[in-house]
């Protein structure tokens, strides 16, 4: 099968390879899924070598070499050809999810990710694929809507309370958009103008122009806010340059949650903070603030509701660009998601090719 692999000296750090197909095996005491791969789903995480967000920018080349090897990409779409008995799961079922963890990353072991025509899928990462969504519009869900979810969810959003998403029209923020108005709360989202009607469209009550002049009183007239989803600033000094957090903190409720301006991106200490947070459950942050770190292990519950909201018209997310599963598109993925100029997602058709025999 066609496979792509990190190589610190290839353009854009990737390439493709040819490789034997997986097997069905058992994979880290949890069962695995052996499915065919239709599409995938590009994140700036996969563009940044998996750990090179997590460290300071002139890291990057030694993230491309910690990585080489190892297949990129998380989120898939595809159709199961073989899975355990009793799984929930037979052949010919059309799923989502995703195809490895990126916490399975070791010295020793290189990462199996979805850029590629034959997946081995844990099977509480995956989920029934929702009828409603193309092949393209399925793998572009999981990671992005995962991590929305979750952090919606940890900081208890419900019907009434008011919540502020920052790069409302980006990959996590347009379905983040969705999925707060989906639990009831009433939404603003913060875009540049160009992309104003399509947050409005993914159900921001109110939308704030980040270039035109009075956009933080714009903000603070709309507050306060019981959570913050900040979804720009990172250690990416383009980034900083905005001063979000010390700008709009002072308008986000300080009563009951102790930290509800949440983040995506930033410092190596606070990555570390939140693998604490992550494995330990220990929240170590200041007040008022904290980077949140998506789970993906045992995820196919809130799949299958991310499936339920999806199939009932309430949530889908925006593929931006498409690109096709060879080395130009790999590549080409990889360079949009560097510039960071999409509106919604990325994904690699893998349907539009056969599959290798190899």
């Amino acid at each position: 099968m066609r496979a792509a692999v990190y190589d610190p000296a290839a353009p854009q750090g990737a390439r493709l390879v040819e490789r034997a197909a997986p097997k069905p095996a058992k994979r880290c005491c949890r069962g695995v899924v052996l499915c065919e791969v239709r599409s995938c789903g590009a994140n700036p995480v996969d563009a940044k070598y998996v750990i090179g967000d997590k460290f300071p920018e002139s890291w990057l080349p030694w993230a491309s070499r910690r990585v080489a090897g190892s297949t990129p990409g998380f989120d898939f779409s595809g159709v199961v050809i073989q899975a355990p008995a009793g799984s929930g799961f037979a052949a010919g079922d059309e799923v989502f999810g995703f195809a490895e963890d990126p916490a399975s990353l070791r010295p020793w072991r290189s990462l199996h990710g979805s850029f590629c025509e034959v997946v081995n899928a844990p099977l509480d990462q995956v989920a029934h694929k929702p009828s409603k969504l193309s092949w393209q519009e399925a793998a572009a869900t999981p990671l992005v809507c995962i991590t929305a979810l979750q952090a919606l969810e940890q900081h208890g959003v419900s019907a009434g309370q008011r919540v502020l998403v920052i790069g409302a029209s980006g990959g996590v923020g347009h379905v983040a958009v969705q999925i707060a108005k989906c639990l009831g709360a009433d939404v603003v989202g913060v875009c540049s103008g160009k992309n104003s009607d399509f947050v409005q469209k993914c159900g921001a009550s109110v939308v704030v122009d980040y270039r035109q002049d009075g956009y933080i009183e714009k903000i603070a007239e709309n507050g306060p806010y019981d959570v913050v989803l900040d979804a720009v600033s990172s250690a990416d000094a383009r980034d900083k340059a905005a001063s979000y957090i010390e700008r709009v903190k002072p308008y986000v409720k300080t009563d009951g949650d102790r930290h509800n301006y949440v983040v995506f991106g930033g410092a190596t200490r606070h990555w570390a903070l939140a693998g604490l947070k992550r494995f330990t459950g220990l929240n170590c942050f200041g007040r008022g603030f904290e980077l949140f770190w998506i789970k993906m292990p045992g995820s196919s519950k809130r799949l299958s509701r991310l499936a339920a909201w999806a199939d009932e018209g309430n949530l889908r997310p925006t593929v931006a660009q498409t690109f096709a599963f060879d080395e130009a598109g790999v590549r080409g993925a990889f360079e949009a998601l560097r510039s960071r100029r999409t509106a919604g997602k990325v994904v690699l058709d893998v349907s539009s090719s056969p599959i290798s025999s190899e």
